[in-house]
């Protein structure tokens, strides 16, 4: 009997502790968790729900005093805007409280299937502008996507996207920045051969260091990670360096681009690779041959850092397992203190196939957003992790 009942409270115990808070509409299918930051520090966390065949977008804020979440706020968006991971709507927030929503819409031809535009709206004082490509070439046929943006030292906004071809394979990695009162000016080239089809990360520091991590592609078919760094707060940008060589060729779209933090003593990053020399996550140092964590195989994805101001660093991640006939993914996190150490917990619930989190640190916890699939529903869950 005193057997049955551990076993009980020890099952109930495991569920709590898997179990994160539902925030997107029971309702609608959510997706594509991701976090931003306003310049007062509050945490943005914005998402996608999918009725019939419509993208709607919403945010919700942080509230540090309360340590409880905003609202649900709808936010305005083209109806057909594109939802896949790893060019998903965003937010990004200028000094003076603009917000940036930036967003792709597929609008395949003959050319290409892929083709599209990326668009952005600006939030000023509640009211929304319409939605304007964010590149000056709108020819039917191209494509523009993939963007990222992030806020700068001068109080701006900073985009990075994958434009139009230069060259016979590839894509071109393109940089541009918003102005006082107006949007994104002119692009800057700055590699004119990437990988087509994955996410950039990028940050940037109150010094004018602007440094970015992205899928290259190099004339013999690699699709490794490359850096770019600018030290002038954007002016200029250096060529882009190898971040660590995998090697790895693949005639496809990896789709699973990299994540980049500032840590305690330097950069780190942490990206996929399929590279036979050995396949799975990596999480490095900048200029170190020495891994910080090789989670090895193709049943781990989706990794995703960051950092806080205890010197500690993050990764979280989605790990394929089974169970019988059952497969699903679950969500699993390294947390690494400031001596280098690791400790390491499983997220989410078993019951659930969950996928693509997103992570920050609220000041007190770590924000852990993931997708959620819980038989016909797909949920986005939140958890406070210690």
């Amino acid at each position: 009997m005193i057997m049955k009942f551990s076993l009980c409270i020890s099952m109930i115990l495991l569920t709590y502790l898997c179990a994160g808070q539902q925030i997107s509409s029971p309702n609608r299918q959510a997706m594509d968790p991701s976090f931003s930051t306003k310049a007062d520090g509050s945490i943005v966390l914005s998402w996608v729900e999918k009725q019939g065949d419509s993208t709607l977008f919403f945010r919700k804020v942080w509230d540090k005093s309360s340590q409880t979440w905003s609202v649900n706020e709808f936010i305005p968006i083209h109806p057909h805007a594109s939802t896949h991971a790893e060019g998903m709507p965003k937010l990004s927030y200028k000094a003076d409280g603009t917000c940036i929503l930036l967003f792709e819409v597929n609008k395949p031809s003959e050319k290409s299937r892929f083709s599209g535009d990326l668009f952005y709206a600006m939030e000023i004082q509640g009211n929304w502008s319409k939605a304007q490509t964010i590149h000056r070439d709108t020819t039917a046929g191209l494509s523009h996507s993939f963007g990222k943006t992030f806020p700068l030292a001068n109080g701006q906004v900073g985009a990075l996207w994958l434009d139009v071809k230069f060259g016979p394979k590839g894509r071109t990695l393109v940089f541009a920045e918003t102005s006082d009162g107006m949007g994104f000016g002119e692009m800057k080239v700055l590699d004119k051969q990437t990988c087509e089809c994955c996410r950039i990360d990028a940050l940037a520091d109150k010094d004018g260091k602007i440094d970015l991590i992205y899928r290259d592609l190099n004339d013999q078919g690699e699709r490794d990670m490359a850096y770019i760094h600018s030290s002038d707060f954007g002016k200029t940008f250096s060529q882009p360096v190898t971040w660590m060589a995998d090697h790895w060729q693949v005639n496809a779209c990896p789709h699973a681009g990299p994540s980049l933090v500032r840590g305690p003593h330097s950069l780190e990053a942490t990206w996929y690779t399929g590279a036979s020399s050995g396949s799975g996550i990596k999480w490095a140092y900048q200029n170190k041959k020495d891994l910080i964590l090789h989670l090895k195989g193709d049943k781990y994805r989706q990794a995703q850092l960051a950092s806080n101001s205890k010197g500690e660093v993050a990764l979280v991640y989605a790990q394929i397992k089974q169970e019988g006939e059952r497969y699903f993914k679950q969500i699993g996190m390294y947390i690494k203190d400031k001596q280098g150490k690791l400790r390491h917990q499983i997220l989410s619930n078993p019951s659930a196939d969950c996928s693509y989190p997103a992570i920050q640190w609220n000041g007190k916890y770590w924000l852990v957003a993931y997708e959620s699939w819980k038989g016909e529903e797909r949920l986005i869950e939140v958890k406070k992790v210690n």
